[in-house]
């Protein structure tokens, strides 16, 4: 039989393992599919700086007022030690998530009021407290510096001698640790220790989570 005038050189022949029929590596367009792919569903949640900040202030400023004190590890009534840091805030000014994640958590608690709670990646849960309003439900995705609710004075920081403040957490492998470590820039005003020192020294009891 003979060949179609319109055959190429090539006519009757197998593609050759792992080829296109043009020729083409079939590896190569997996990975650029791939790469579209990871473009479009997890760019948008890359986290382009170490850390976000979850407030919008040209400084970050912790607690210190009559109520207590709102460094890490500060003393709370009852023998305990405070797991996060209190970040003073006008009310109902946005909260912002500190790193890309999900929101794994939103509810009431006696003490931390309305609060979220996201994973991120590297074992990595941060926690926002005492929210007037939030505007995440669990299991959505956030990008970093997503706005997930408003400052407010819920749950033991209700009292009208506590400063308005954002309760940050951050958890590291079940552990808490100082959420300064992920490189937050605060500024810790000298003038306010002797507001707390004052409040020590007559008694009252330390509020806040």
């Amino acid at each position: 039989m003979r060949r179609p005038l319109d055959a190429g050189p090539g006519f009757g022949r197998r593609p050759l393992l792992g080829m296109s029929p043009r020729g083409a590596p079939l590896w190569i367009g997996m990975l650029v599919g791939s790469l579209v792919t990871w473009t479009v569903t997890e760019l948008p949640y890359v986290n382009w700086h170490p850390v976000a900040s979850p407030l919008e202030a040209s400084s970050l400023i912790i607690r210190q007022d009559a109520k207590g004190d709102g460094r890490f590890l500060a003393p709370r009534s009852g023998g305990r030690r405070h797991q996060g840091i209190d970040l003073v805030a006008d009310l109902h000014c946005p909260v912002r998530a500190i790193r890309s994640g999900t929101v794994v958590q939103v509810g009431v608690h006696r003490g931390l009021g309305r609060f979220v709670e996201l994973e991120h990646r590297q074992h990595l849960h941060s926690v926002y407290a005492h929210l007037d309003e939030v505007l995440v439900e669990a299991g959505a995705r956030v990008r970093q510096g997503t706005q997930i609710g408003t400052v407010g004075k819920t749950g033991n920081a209700r009292h009208r001698w506590i400063t308005p403040h954002l309760h940050l957490e951050v958890v590291r492998d079940g552990e808490p640790i100082d959420p300064q470590s992920l490189g937050l820039p605060i500024a810790e005003p000298v003038a306010s220790r002797l507001v707390t020192r004052l409040a020590g020294d007559s008694g009252h009891e330390q509020g806040g989570e």
